[in-house]
């Protein structure tokens, strides 16, 4: 298929967070499809896996007769205090009979590709919310303690992955959301559009949080960033994590490291092995789709082994993570969601996964770098209904999308 890339459609150079390499083009190729690539130097950047994830198993595993040794270890964590959201009380497994009615938002407007990702993400259209849903961002920084040049999960790091946690009490369900890192969108402030891995970078993690509220019109109610130098820690503390790696993955990881990767079902990986699972990206012909997904995957590993970890685990693993750790939500309120974890049954709540954009409202270009051109009228109302139920997006028929200014096309 020709995805028409004569003319440039994207005027922004690398100052927009856009690198000047090109990459091969993937739209279209199958997931999971092997693909050789031409082999690229190794990045010096810490890999941004989801080690975050621990801090989410807190939640599933502390009980309230462990209230002031988890308090203590809480003062480990760094708070921003000036933008920590309290939502106590607000946050029930309570679902009213009420109807939730929230206004109703139209299509996206506009000529050119930034013009109608622009107009979306300004558009001010109501941000949906429901009390039984907490949604919280999850977001992992490529900054390091040991590249002086990265050294701060403050403002310096890229965000390679960024998964909102969904939890439905009333459902009794948890969503794993991940965001694609190289979603082309609208950065307000800087009045420009670029890839959504670098908003962290220009305006901190409460930045990132707006701007996926913006072109996904639903409200996040905080946001636990870290970077990962304890990584391969918190996994040989754990004794390892047990996922599938598809044979093609594995080789191409043996290829890379020069020495045989394990391979199968149920396969149980180090730190190290883990680490480099989670980050391998061109062993896939759909890129960046299939790193999310295997990034989602040692995330349920990874609680999973906190649920039956002991206590000694359980500290070594909070002391590796939290120093790492800087969230809005205050310690009251997170001590506040570690017994609705409990008392509540978080853990047995069904897992399920989804990618967003999805399939149906993406389209891969390769410009001036790599990027999805997203419908996000679309996308925005497939989460609104994956995550509530409903959605207060309607779309014309006959509507001009993004990915119809670039010429493109996607799988209906």
């Amino acid at each position: 298929m020709s995805e028409n890339n004569e003319k440039n459609p994207i005027e922004n150079s690398t100052e927009n967070g856009l690198p000047e390499e090109k990459e091969k083009v993937e739209t279209g190729l199958e997931e999971n499809q092997e693909i050789k690539k031409e082999k690229k130097p190794k990045s010096k950047k810490k890999t941004a896996l989801i080690i975050l994830c621990i801090f989410l198993a807190i939640f599933l595993v502390i009980g309230s007769g462990v209230y002031l040794y988890i308090n203590g270890k809480l003062n480990l964590i760094q708070i921003d205090e000036e933008t920590t959201l309290n939502y106590e009380g607000s946050f029930t497994q309570e679902n009213t009979d009420d109807v939730v009615n929230f206004e109703e938002i139209g299509d996206a407007t506009g000529n050119d590709l930034d013009g109608i990702i622009t107009s979306w993400a300004t558009n001010g259209g109501e941000k949906m919310s429901m009390k039984n849903v907490l949604n919280i961002l999850l977001i992992g920084s490529d900054a390091s303690s040991e590249d002086p040049n990265r050294a701060s999960i403050t403002e310096k790091g890229n965000t390679d992955a960024m998964i909102l946690v969904s939890i439905d009490t009333t459902n009794k369900t948890i969503k794993l959301v991940s965001f694609m890192r190289d979603s082309y969108t609208y950065m307000h402030g800087w009045d420009h559009c670029s890839k959504l891995n670098a908003a962290c970078a220009n305006g901190g993690p409460g930045y990132l949080v707006e701007v996926i509220e913006n072109d996904y019109k639903i409200e996040i109610d905080g946001y636990v960033l870290v970077d990962f130098d304890s990584f391969r820690q918190v996994i040989d503390i754990l004794g390892g994590v047990t996922v599938d790696v598809p044979t093609y993955v594995a080789n191409f990881l043996s290829k890379e490291g020069g020495e045989t990767f394990p391979r199968g079902e149920s396969v149980t990986l180090n730190g190290e092995q883990a680490l480099r699972f989670s980050r391998v990206r061109y062993s896939d012909a759909d890129g960046d789709v299939s790193r999310v997904k295997r990034q989602r995957q040692v995330i349920s590993a990874i609680i999973d082994k906190c649920k039956g970890a002991s206590l000694s685990q359980i500290n070594g693993v909070m002391d590796a993570v939290l120093a790492n750790v800087r969230t809005n939500i205050g310690k009251k309120e997170i001590l506040n969601y570690a017994t609705k974890a409990v008392t509540d049954g978080w853990a047995n709540y069904t897992l399920t996964e989804v990618t967003m954009p999805g399939q149906n409202a993406r389209y891969g270009l390769s410009a001036r770098a790599w990027i999805w051109v997203i419908d996000y009228p679309l996308a925005a109302q497939d989460l609104q209904k994956e995550l509530y139920g409903q959605t207060n997006i309607t779309l014309s028929d006959d509507r001009k999308t993004a990915i119809d200014v670039v010429g493109g096309y996607v799988v209906k």
